[in-house]
């Protein structure tokens, strides 16, 4: 038997299949709850007919991004299960090939797939979450704290943020400490607020502010009001600036160079919490796009089975998986944010649990 052809022929067989899958599985996912906001919002006129359809093409990628893992498993288990069904499977043993040989164009198809997962993850991703919340205006921040610390590490000032749209930051609060507490001292040297504030070069600027400052005795000393004053050293202005950017994103609204950049940010401002959820959402983008080729060799171990064997028990097997790897990630997630699991321990669990079953498989397979 020419192994060319066979490759071809299944290669061919699951590549249709997947490609119907991913079209199935993209309007099933994204019929319930995306589309039917986005008509709602039509309908009530809250957006045109152009922006409405804009909205619907940008979130496809992201459905993408989930939907072609799951394609990718259901086609490699429903060729391999007619082939097993149709007696197709025992013709090519007969004729010398080995099983695990026919994963080959499998495999290639589940690299195939994982390049353009990532790429999605990558590029595709950020750009049009990012221009999602453009056209409907989302990029704000609420409540963003930057603590300023000394050189022994101990708190100089905390910088709070009302409100930040992308461009414009207002409603500011700056809690400034004593150099020295003891018992003759207060905490608090004096507390600032403001209106608003713009960053330059080397510092940051405080426009309409209002400075309370307070007396050894806890007590305010003198109330002033200046028109602008500036704060922060030139390290601190930037640090802040660039932690008041990221935090407006989510790190799928990122591209890899971004993402590597807060990773870096947060390591040395000291925020473990936060470097871990960071990190671990950016070892996903390989580990997701990974689970393509697990996947395809999963599938076809799964819908490997005896000619009389009930065909709904390698799909139900395969339905299962796939809910326990999505439903796993928010849970994986907190338990990297907390420190419970290792970033990458937590980015990389559900590609392990994916490969545990398929060398079960591969034990108990006839194989």
């Amino acid at each position: 038997m020419s192994f060319k052809l066979l490759d071809r022929y299944i290669f061919k067989q699951v590549l249709t299949i997947t490609i119907f899958g991913i079209f199935l599985f993209t309007v099933i996912w994204i019929s319930p709850e995306i589309l039917f906001k986005i008509i709602r919002k039509f309908i009530f006129g809250e957006i045109d007919f152009y922006l409405a359809v804009k909205l619907f093409f940008l979130e496809i990628p992201e459905i993408l991004s989930k939907t072609i893992p799951i394609a990718l498993l259901a086609a490699t288990l429903y060729v391999f299960d007619r082939l097993s069904k149709d007696s197709e499977l025992t013709i090519i043993r007969i004729a010398g090939v080995n099983t695990l040989r026919l994963l080959l164009p499998v495999v290639i198809l589940g690299i195939l797939g994982t390049i353009t997962c990532f790429s999605i993850y990558k590029d595709v991703m950020p750009h049009t979450t990012n221009e999602i919340k453009r056209l409907k205006g989302d990029i704000f921040q609420k409540h963003f704290v930057y603590i300023d610390k000394k050189q022994n590490e101990k708190p100089k000032q905390i910088l709070i943020v009302g409100g930040y749209n992308g461009t414009y930051i207002y409603d500011i609060k700056l809690l400034r400490f004593s150099e020295g507490v003891n018992a003759d001292t207060s905490l608090m040297e004096s507390i600032i607020t403001a209106e608003n504030a713009v960053v330059k070069d080397n510092h940051w600027q405080l426009n309409n502010v209002v400075r309370y400052d307070i007396g050894p005795n806890g007590v305010y000393r003198d109330i002033k009001h200046l028109k602008e004053t500036d704060i922060l050293s030139e390290k601190s202005a930037k640090e802040a600036e660039q932690l008041l950017i990221y935090s407006t994103k989510r790190p799928r609204e990122m591209n890899n160079r971004a993402l590597e950049k807060y990773i870096s940010l947060l390591a040395s401002l000291e925020m473990p919490e936060e470097h871990r959820f960071v990190l671990s959402k950016y070892y996903q983008k390989f580990s997701r796009s990974f689970g393509c080729i697990l996947f395809c060799i999963c599938g076809v171990l799964l819908g490997i089975s005896k000619p009389r064997e009930k065909r709904f028990i390698g799909f139900t097997a395969g339905a299962v998986l796939v809910f326990m790897y999505y439903i796993l990630v928010p849970f994986l997630d907190m338990l990297a944010q907390r420190g419970s699991l290792t970033p990458g321990l937590a980015a990389w669990f559900p590609d392990i649990m994916v490969l545990a079953v398929i060398l079960v498989l591969i034990r108990f397979r006839n194989v």
